[in-house]
């Protein structure tokens, strides 16, 4: 084995944690490009697929303005159907960075964390896509009644509905990740009760970076998120208590 250079005992595990998540983020992203592979040749599909929580007069009228941007959301739409089809991988690749930091009793976390991670996510995407979208879309398309004709392109389209899936499918999985924090000790259920306030006004700052620029997206995000919150409190203190009742 070659000699290493000296190298100070404290730098040494941060610079290989660098190095993994170096590794994991480009194993993520092969991933992605393979899922997005996988999706290009359904990309009429997909759109299709996307249009519908359009109300019906506005379903294949979407028009688009420059050359390039049919193109270019065909790219989109099967670069976010690639993120789908990738999603479970990614989770992994999440849990293998964190795993070397847990006691081997803690690992066992891995099968729940991912099968729970990939329900929350597709859960939260479908209750945008059910719920969310036709009745924003009807709300933010009628607001003017009769005055104002809708005319919507396809890119403006596309990239308002795919940030509003994968917001809704990422603020999902918070009571996933509590449960795993809850499980490593990290926080508690009492934690989260008496920093409830705070947590109300960090949602909504949450939900306006997340959202499209309008108030309606925002509330609607808001909403789920501080149901999802009073329901992590719950699982928190489920999952403290069993942890507790393991260690004693």
């Amino acid at each position: 084995m070659p000699n290493r250079n000296p190298v100070n005992e404290e730098e040494l595990p941060i610079t290989e944690h660098v190095e993994e998540l170096r590794e994991r983020l480009i194993k993520s992203a092969v991933a992605v490009v393979v899922g997005f592979l996988i999706a290009w040749p359904f990309k009429k599909e997909i759109l299709l697929f996307l249009e519908r929580p359009l109300p019906d007069n506005l379903q294949g009228k979407l028009i688009f303005l420059s050359p390039p941007e049919a193109f270019f959301t065909a790219l989109k739409v099967s670069f976010f159907a690639g993120i789908l089809i990738a999603l479970p991988f990614v989770l992994y690749q999440v849990w293998k960075f964190i795993e070397p930091g847990l006691y081997e009793h803690e690992k066992k976390f891995i099968l729940p964390f991912m099968l729970f991670s990939v329900f929350f996510f597709f859960l939260g995407a479908s209750f945008a896509y059910f719920v969310i979208l036709p009745f924003g879309l009807r709300f933010l398309l009628g607001f003017m009644g009769d005055l104002l004709i809708p005319q919507i392109t396809i890119g403006s389209y596309i990239s308002f509905v795919i940030q509003l899936i994968l917001a809704f499918g990422f603020v999902f999985l918070l009571p996933v990740v509590v449960w795993l924090l809850s499980k490593l000790g990290v926080i508690n259920y009492r934690m989260l009760e008496r920093n409830r306030k705070f947590a109300i006004l960090v949602i909504f700052i949450v939900a306006a970076i997340l959202t499209p620029p309008d108030a309606f997206s925002q509330v609607m995000m808001a909403l789920p998120l501080i149901v999802l919150y009073e329901l992590s409190i719950w699982i928190s203190k489920i999952a403290g208590k069993r942890t507790e009742e393991i260690n004693q």
